[in-house]
């Protein structure tokens, strides 16, 4: 593909992203918008606007923009483009998102969830530079996948491929997950899910030490606060973080038995936390998957990291193009 410059919106909780980025990885500018609370006919006119400003501080036009990408959260109906109750926003439902920003801005657009699209920025970006099999799972609040298979992402019949975090890990759990079933990937090592786990264990003991490290409050135990009495030596932090990384472990060696990817490159978690949250999860990985394949996958975290977002969505855009699937 010739250099092309294509926009990019990334659908937050809490903001939205708005980027211009060429296919050599140059953000050519950026905006953010405030989107907690909010109804969408106030922040799609937005959209637009920051859309407009960004290619004119460029010195280009709208016609100079190859194509859009939205990268948005679940759950959405992929096909067709359409937010339909992102998590955050009770305001925002069945929102046709990408046939208004068509209709306005004169331009191809397309429509895919935050996972892929971490995986694809990661791809033209990032830690999948040059990789043609390669597997980027976000590892923050949930657990999702993207998943690249001989340079071709993998989105399956419905347009949910990848939904990893909720592949049942313990048939007998009592784990309840997000989405409603039990033992779930995510149920097990997600940020929040292990949160709200603790929280309940630890709600009548105040003076615990990861109660201690969330600032003494039961209900702000969190990822931090699990990492901070892990590395003081607390005994249940121990347990728990054992019990995260073998799951992770198990999960992990699925998906290396099933796609054998040269790279697994992980998300926020893992580069935030760093060696002591992935040198566990190595350690048990020989019991999940066979060795042929394990020696030929590389654990990485995110070259992006919290740049991620900024990618997101132009990089959707440009692996359209690149197909012609718009």
């Amino acid at each position: 593909m010739n250099e092309e410059i294509v926009l990019g919106f990334d659908i937050g909780g809490t903001k939205i992203g708005v980027g211009l980025v060429s296919t050599g990885g140059k953000i050519l500018g950026s905006r953010r918008i405030e989107n907690k609370d909010t109804y969408p006919e106030d922040i799609l006119p937005q959209l637009v606007t920051a859309a407009r400003e960004i290619v004119q501080e460029n010195q280009l036009k709208l016609a100079d923009v190859a194509g859009f990408g939205i990268s948005a959260p679940g759950p959405a109906d992929v096909a067709n483009g359409i937010l339909t109750a992102p998590p955050n926003n009770i305001h925002w439902r069945n929102v046709p998102i990408l046939q208004y920003l068509k209709e306005q801005l004169g331009i191809p657009g397309f429509f895919e969830n935050d996972a892929n699209c971490g995986a694809l920025a990661e791809g033209f970006f990032g830690a999948g530079r040059g990789v043609n099999d390669f597997i980027y799972l976000t590892m923050s609040t949930g657990i999702g996948a993207g998943i690249v298979t001989g340079g071709t992402l993998v989105r399956g019949t419905g347009l949910y491929g990848g939904e990893v975090g909720h592949t049942v890990l313990e048939i007998h759990s009592d784990r309840k997950c997000g989405c409603g079933m039990y033992g779930c990937y995510e149920a097990y090592c997600s940020g929040r899910n292990i949160a709200l786990y603790l929280q309940a264990k630890l709600k009548n003991q105040p003076d615990h030490p990861i109660v201690q490290c969330a600032g003494g409050k039961v209900e702000d135990i969190d990822m931090i606060a699990l990492e901070k009495a892990f590395r003081a030596g607390d005994t249940l932090a121990a347990e728990v973080w054992d019990e995260m990384s073998l799951r992770n472990a198990q999960a992990m060696g699925i998906l290396i038995n099933t796609f054998n990817p040269k790279r697994l490159i992980l998300g926020t978690l893992a580069w935030a936390i760093g060696d002591i949250y992935v040198d566990p999860i190595k350690k048990y990985l020989p019991r999940f998957c066979w060795q042929e394949m394990l020696k030929d996958c590389e654990l990485v975290p995110s070259e992006l990291r919290r740049d991620i977002g900024s990618y997101a969505g132009a990089a959707a855009a440009l692996y359209f193009l690149l197909h012609k699937k718009f």
